[in-house]
């Protein structure tokens, strides 16, 4: 089963990606901030679970820029984490940000987007868990 982590300081955007995407049978962890966010990854390695992440970039605390290396560092990377980056700013984001997003393949959802782009994502993000080992 794949689980998501909404990460978004907007409560009222994480309350619509929650709806869609357990509407949609999946698992959903929200964080709000980015160090919330960071902490849910650093819990999520002592589960064997596939993680898909949807980061929010501008966030208190850690943007997801910072969350991105932060977690990168420590060892939350594919296959056992996807991640796909949820903006409203993507023309303002730094050139660093761009290039890390580019190298590490990671999708970008511009906001605002609606259920069924959410929910294409979100299969393409839970159709990467068959690339774990042991799957």
């Amino acid at each position: 089963m794949t689980r998501f982590l909404i990460a978004d300081d907007s409560p009222t955007i994480r309350a619509q990606l929650r709806a869609w995407l357990t509407a949609a049978g999946y698992d959903v962890l929200e964080a709000a901030d980015g160090a919330r966010a960071l902490e849910l990854l650093r819990a999520s390695t002592q589960s064997a679970a596939f993680l898909a992440v949807l980061l929010d970039y501008d966030m208190p605390g850690l943007t997801g820029y910072e969350v991105l290396q932060h977690a990168y560092a420590e060892g939350c990377v594919p296959p056992r984490y996807a991640y796909a980056v949820i903006s409203g700013r993507t023309a303002a984001f730094p050139p660093a940000f761009t290039a890390l997003l580019r190298q590490l393949a990671i999708q970008l959802l511009p906001k605002p987007f609606d259920r069924d782009a959410l929910l294409m994502l979100g299969a393409y993000l839970a159709s990467r868990q068959q690339d774990m080992p042991g799957r």
